[in-house]
């Protein structure tokens, strides 16, 4: 497998998120990269009008190494329910906002999933996290690893933690909702936590 070429070992995440960059390099602390936001070079989120997260990833992923000229990470997740054909999937930040295009508030998100899914007996559901890496915005071997936390959607919301879906997402294995754990206990199960576990693990062949 080809090196990663890091430029002054810099790494760009396609994202505008603070929080985002705070937790990614939480994940990649033991590795020499100084770590940057997409907004840190004045760009704008790119728009996600894929069928997939890996597309979708993929896609933040090119737009912010194409103008940026550095190796850059991308992250796409959501939440999809067995009972809704996977929905909302790919949605799962816009799910209640009628043109699909922009984020819509969780609570409208969570009222829209719970109202979708009266009267069905099957509450199965999983969050999956995409994560991608490429070396430049030409990369034809990109680094892709995938994560899924399995759980079931209650009818009832339970714990002030978390966000999204979380107060929604139980998690039989632990028996609490995600929202009802602490952030460490979390990150320790979370559906992005082994993406990025599966993601370091090649960034020790790469780097």
């Amino acid at each position: 497998m080809n090196k990663i070429d890091y430029i002054n070992n810099k790494l760009i995440i396609a994202s505008n998120n603070k929080e985002k960059l705070i937790e990614i390099t939480s994940f990649l602390k033991n590795f020499n990269l100084s770590i940057h936001l997409q907004s840190d070079f004045g760009i704008n989120t790119n728009d996600e009008r894929n069928n997939t997260f890996i597309e979708n990833a993929l896609n933040k992923a090119r737009h912010v190494s194409r103008l940026t000229g550095l190796p850059s990470l991308a992250e796409d997740s959501g939440l999809c329910v067995n009972a809704l054909s996977g929905a909302p999937g790919i949605f799962s930040a816009r799910y209640s906002s009628f043109s699909k295009k922009e984020n819509s508030d969780s609570n409208s998100n969570n009222e829209l999933l719970i109202k979708n899914l009266k009267g069905f007996k099957d509450r199965r559901a999983y969050y999956i996290s995409i994560v991608v890496i490429l070396r430049s915005a030409n990369d034809n071997r990109p680094l892709i690893t995938e994560g899924i936390l399995e759980g079931e959607i209650v009818e009832t919301a339970s714990g002030n933690n978390g966000f999204g879906y979380d107060p929604y997402f139980f998690v039989p294995s632990i028996g609490k909702t995600l929202a009802s754990i602490t952030l460490d206990e979390k990150n320790k199960i979370s559906h992005r936590a082994q993406a990025f576990k599966k993601m370091i693990q090649k960034l020790k062949l790469t780097i």
